[in-house]
C-alpha cells in the first residue's frame, strides 16, 4: 500500500474545499456560517446534514455521521482512505509523490525521507536565527532597515536578517553535525567541484518565509547593491531558495502565516507581489496582506486563499509581467469561485511606497474601492485604443461587449452597461444587444452520484452512560479547540484515569498524547479519528463549537463544572465512608477534616 506523508495529506485536505465537494453530492442551503442538507447517508425530509467552511468538517445530526472532506468521500463513494485522498488529489489536479512513495518502498526508507525533511527545517530554523543576529553585524542592513523604514518589532515578527560574506553559516551548521546532503539541500550552501562548501547567499538582505504551520521552509535574498552596481556586474536583484523536499513556491504565500495569525478567517486579503509590499502595510495595522512567491499566483494558492478569505484583492505591478500575472490570477480565482477584485493605484509604485506616502487610512480606502475584473480589463482596453476615432471605438465597444457578456451577474452587468453608454455616448440596447449576440449560454447535466446504503449508529444507552457520554462530550471539545492553555488547565482536573467509557479511551488518550507532543498547531484534528464512531463524535462537537460566542468562558466553565462534579463524588464518597460502624476516632477525625476541606473547596467553586 502507498503511503503519504502528514504534508501530502494536509495539502489533499486543504485544496478540497469541503462545501464544494459536499455540493456536488447534495444540494446546501446557508443558514448563518453552515450549509445544511437532506444527507446523503440515510432517508430523511427535513435536512440535518450540515457542512460547515470554518472547521471544514461534517456532520449529520440525524444519522450522526461525520468527519472532513476525506472521510466525507470515502463513505460517499465508498472507497479506502486511499483512494479518497488519490481521488481528491485528482480532483484539485495536484500531482501525489508517487516516485517517492512507490509501493516498493520500505518502511525504513520512508522513514529516513521524514528524517531529511525533519533536520532540514531545523537547519532553516538556525539559519534564520544566524541571518537575524547578523544584522547587528553589519551597518549596511542597519541603513537599509532605516531607509525602509522598518521598526524592530517587525523585523523581529517577520525574522528579518542579513546574510554576510563570510561562509559563517555553512562553518555553522556543519559545527552542528548536520548531514552534508540535507544542509546542500536546504539551498544555503553549495559545494564546488573540488569538494569546497559556502554560502550562497552573500551580502543579501533575507526574507525568511514560513508555511502556515509557521515552518520555515525558505529564503528570498535581496541585493542592497545599488542599481548600477547590479547591472554592470550582473547581480540579480533577488535570489530565491530552490525548491526541494520542504519547498515549493507555488504551494506558500508569503506572509500568510502572520496574516492567520492576526485573523483566522479574513473576509479580504490583499495579494501583493513583494516582500515589503506585505510588511509595511502589516507595519501600519493592516495584517491581511499576503503575496505569491512568484510573479503569478498558481492554483496551489488560489485555494490556500480560500481557504483563509472570503475575497481576494489583486495588486500586480503596471509592467508587462504584472499585467500578465494580473490576468492570470483572475482566471484562477473566479475559477475557484472566489469574489476577486482589482487595486487600482495611483501616485505611487507598489502598496509599500503607497503605505508610508499617504498612510494606512488612505491605503484602506484604496483597497474598499479597489475594482471588479470587468472593470478593469474594459480599463486596460481603453488603453489600447484612441475612442476620438471612430473605427478604433466601435473596435473597443465590441470588444468591451465581450468583456461585459462573461460577467454573470445582471445586475452588475447592467450597472456597466449605463455607465460606459453615458461615458462613450453610445445607446445602452445597442450595447446589450452586442453583449447578447456574446453570451454563450451552457447547460450542464448535473451528475447523479450513487449513495450509499444509510448507516445509523446504535445509541441504545443507560441513563448513567448518557450522563457520562455528556460529560465526556465536553471533555473532548476541550480538546479540539487546539487551544494548549485549555489543555494545560484541563489536564489538571482530568487526567486519562478518569476517562469511564470505554469507547472514549483511545481518542482522548489520543488528544492527550498530541497536546504532550506540542503537533495540535494548524493540524486537521479529524485525522485523530480512527473509526466512525470517533468521526461522528468528533464533528459533532466542533459543529457545536460553531456556536459559541465566547469559547474562553465556555472552556472555564466546563473545566470548573468537572472540578465540581469531582468534588462532589469525592464528598459522597467520604459522607460513605463516615457511616462505617468499624471506624476508630482517628480515621473518623482524618474523614471529617477531609470532608471539611471539599466542602470549603466547593464553597470557592
Amino acid at each position: 500500500m502507498a503511503f503519504y506523508s502528514d504534508e501530502v495529506i494536509e495539502e489533499v485536505r486543504a485544496s478540497n474545499d469541503i462545501i464544494d465537494v459536499i455540493s456536488r453530492y447534495v444540494t446546501l442551503q446557508r443558514k448563518g456560517n453552515s450549509y445544511f442538507g437532506l444527507c446523503p447517508f440515510h432517508r430523511e425530509k427535513t435536512p440535518s446534514f450540515s457542512a460547515t467552511p470554518d472547521k471544514q468538517i461534517y456532520h449529520c445530526f440525524g444519522c450522526g455521521l461525520g468527519g472532513n472532506v476525506i472521510h466525507f468521500i470515502m463513505k460517499v463513494e465508498n472507497i479506502s482512505f486511499k483512494e479518497a485522498i488519490e481521488f481528491l488529489a485528482e480532483r484539485a489536479n495536484i500531482t501525489l509523490p508517487v516516485s517517492n512513495y512507490d509501493i516498493g518502498m520500505s518502511q525504513d526508507e520512508l522513514k529516513k525521507r521524514e528524517a531529511n525533511k525533519a533536520e532540514m527545517y531545523e537547519i532553516n530554523k538556525i539559519a534564520g536565527r544566524f541571518f537575524y543576529d547578523n544584522i547587528e553585524k553589519s551597518k549596511v542592513a542597519q541603513e537599509y532597515i532605516l531607509k525602509r523604514k522598518i521598526d524592530k518589532k517587525t523585523v523581529a515578527k517577520y525574522g528579518l536578517g542579513f546574510a554576510l560574506d563570510d561562509n559563517g553559516l555553512t562553518k555553522l551548521l556543519q559545527s552542528k553535525g548536520f548531514k552534508e546532503e540535507n544542509i546542500l539541500g536546504t539551498g544555503l550552501v553549495g559545494k564546488t567541484e573540488k569538494g569546497y562548501m559556502y554560502d550562497k547567499f552573500k551580502n543579501r538582505f533575507m526574507f525568511p518565509i514560513f508555511d502556515v504551520r509557521k515552518r520555515l521552509i525558505a529564503f528570498g535574498g535581496r541585493t542592497l547593491e545599488s542599481s548600477e552596481v547590479m547591472k554592470a556586474n550582473g547581480i540579480p536583484k533577488y535570489v530565491n531558495s530552490p525548491e526541494n523536499l520542504i519547498y515549493s513556491k507555488g504551494r506558500h504565500l508569503y506572509g500568510l502565516n502572520v496574516a492567520k495569525s492576526s485573523n483566522e478567517k479574513m473576509k479580504r486579503l490583499l495579494v501583493v507581489e513583494g516582500y515589503m509590499d506585505v510588511i509595511s502595510p502589516h507595519q501600519a495595522g493592516i495584517t491581511n496582506v499576503v503575496a505569491s512567491l512568484g510573479t503569478a499566483l498558481t492554483e496551489q494558492q488560489g485555494r490556500l486563499i480560500r481557504q483563509y478569505a472570503n475575497e481576494v484583492v489583486l495588486s500586480y505591478d503596471s509592467d508587462a509581467a504584472g499585467q500578465k500575472a494580473m490576468q492570470r490570477g483572475i482566471e484562477i480565482m473566479q475559477s475557484l469561485g472566489v469574489p476577486t477584485r482589482i487595486l487600482k493605484m495611483e501616485g505611487a509604485k507598489d502598496p509599500d511606497e503607497y503605505v508610508l506616502k499617504y498612510g494606512p487610512e488612505r491605503f484602506e480606502k484604496l483597497v474598499d474601492n479597489s475594482i471588479s475584473p470587468a472593470e478593469y480589463k474594459i480599463d486596460l482596453l481603453k488603453q489600447e485604443y484612441n475612442l476620438s476615432d471612430t473605427a478604433e471605438k466601435i473596435t473597443f465597444l465590441t470588444k468591451m461587449a465581450e468583456v461585459l457578456s462573461k460577467v454573470d451577474n445582471n445586475i452588475e452587468r447592467d450597472v456597466y452597461v449605463d455607465k460606459y453608454s453615458t461615458e462613450l455616448n453610445v445607446g445602452r440596447e445597442a450595447i446589450i444587444a452586442e453583449i447578447e449576440k456574446r453570451t454563450i449560454r451552457s447547460s450542464y447535466k448535473n451528475n447523479k452520484w450513487q449513495q450509499p446504503k444509510p448507516v445509523v449508529l446504535n445509541v441504545d444507552e443507560t441513563a448513567d452512560e448518557k450522563a457520562k457520554r455528556e460529560r465526556e462530550k465536553m471533555i473532548i471539545y476541550l480538546l479540539t479547540l487546539q487551544k494548549k492553555e485549555i489543555f494545560e488547565k484541563l489536564k489538571d482536573v482530568y487526567t486519562e484515569a478518569d476517562i469511564e467509557l470505554s469507547s472514549n479511551k483511545g481518542l482522548i488518550k489520543r488528544f492527550y498524547n498530541l497536546y504532550e507532543s506540542d503537533d495540535t498547531a494548524n493540524k486537521d484534528i479529524m485525522l485523530i479519528c480512527e473509526t466512525d464512531e470517533e468521526k461522528s463524535l468528533v464533528s459533532e462537537v466542533m459543529m457545536k463549537s460553531n456556536t459559541r460566542d465566547d469559547i474562553d468562558k465556555f472552556a472555564a466553565e466546563i473545566i470548573r463544572n468537572i472540578e465540581v462534579e469531582k468534588l462532589q463524588n469525592e464528598k459522597r464518597e467520604v459522607l460513605k465512608r463516615l457511616q462505617a460502624d468499624d471506624l476508630t476516632e482517628d480515621e473518623k477525625g482524618l474523614l471529617g477534616n477531609k470532608l471539611q476541606e471539599i466542602i470549603i473547596k466547593l464553597a470557592k467553586k
